[in-house]
This record gives C-alpha cells, structure tokens and sequence, in this order.
C-alpha cells in the first residue's frame, strides 16, 4: 500500500479548544510569556480559538479498493465481496482518525502549543503587556466590537464606490462585442454553403 498521505477535503474534524487553557496550563508550569498570551487571549476573546483540519483517506479508499480491481486472479463476483471488505477497511481507519482527533486531552495540549508559538513569534513580552493595558481600557473595548466589522464595512465602501465605476467602463464594451457578434451571426446567415 502507498505511504498514507494526508490530502486536504472529505472529512471534516472540528474541535474547540474551549478547556484548553486549564488543561494546557495543568501540563507544566506556565512561563510569564504564556501568562502574558493567556490574558491577552481571554482578553480579547480569543482563548475560545476554534481550530480545524481536514483531512481524507480519499487515496488510501482508491489503492484498496485498487488492489482489488487489478488482481486479475479474482472472479467479479470476488472482487465485488473484497470490494466491501476494502470499503469496511477505509471505514475503519477514518473512524479510528476520528477518535484519535477528538481525543481532548492529546490534541488540546498541542492546539494550546500551536497558538502559543504563534503570539511567540508575533509579540515580545513587553508588546504582550502594552496589548493588554490597551485592550483593558474603554478605547480597546471599543476597538474590539470595531475591528471584525472593518474588513465587511471597507469591502461594502469599496464595491459601492467601485461598481458604478466597472458599469460605466464595461457597459459600452458589451454593447460593442453584442453588436459585432450579431453582426457575425447575420453574416453567417447570409453566407449558407
């Protein structure tokens, strides 16, 4: 069988890392840094951090049920018997992947380490603590609610501004192009073999 390769698609595996924070801080002792992203995450929301992966076993379903289809030693009637066989076999190892996924206490550790090394790499402890005063007071608060609504609020400014814009420059152009194509349809018409 193919080395198993993990492809992006089928099956979706959501989890929440909603008691990660306990359960990573439980695991060893936590650093001032992580204190610092701690508070910071709780803060501004973002100690519920709702990761995602997807994975199939699409191509490990196609090579077993593959090495079916191309033993040519095997009656139809076989093949179609070993066919489910392949299909209970990939059943199998996608539920036993689920459950290795949904294991909390083996993959909260790691989501917890995941976005720690992403603050790590991003803030100093020093941007960490100025992060927090800003965002305890009334102006963070404030920047907050603001700040998920600015990229829908400039993308609504942006198209309203832009649309008359594309009208006015495309409009001429698809009455040019509709004119010339019935121009070559009446041509076409004209020209019969």
């Amino acid at each position: 069988m193919k080395k198993l390769r993990v492809t992006y698609c089928a099956v979706v595996l959501i989890f929440t890392a909603f008691v990660g924070i306990s359960t990573f801080a439980q695991q060893e002792p936590q650093t001032e840094k992580q204190a610092l992203v701690m508070k910071f995450r709780k803060l501004t929301g973002a100690d519920n951090v709702m990761l995602e992966i997807n994975v199939s076993f699409e191509d490990i379903k196609n090579d077993l049920i593959g090495s079916v289809d191309s033993d040519k030693e095997l009656t139809d009637s076989q093949k179609q018997e070993l066919r489910k066989s392949a299909v209970d076999a990939y059943n199998r190892l996608d539920q036993q992947l689920k459950d290795f996924l949904n294991d909390q206490p083996k993959i909260t550790p790691i989501s917890e380490a995941a976005v720690f090394q992403v603050y790590d790499q991003a803030f100093t402890e020093a941007e960490l603590k100025e992060l927090i005063a800003f965002y305890s007071n009334a102006t963070g608060q404030k920047a907050l609610k603001f700040l998920p609504t600015l990229s829908a609020q400039v993308q609504q400014s942006f198209q309203s501004m832009l649309l008359p814009k594309v009208q006015d420059f495309i409009t001429p152009k698809i009455k040019a192009e509709g004119e010339q194509l019935k121009q070559k349809i009446q041509d076409a018409k004209t020209k019969k073999p």
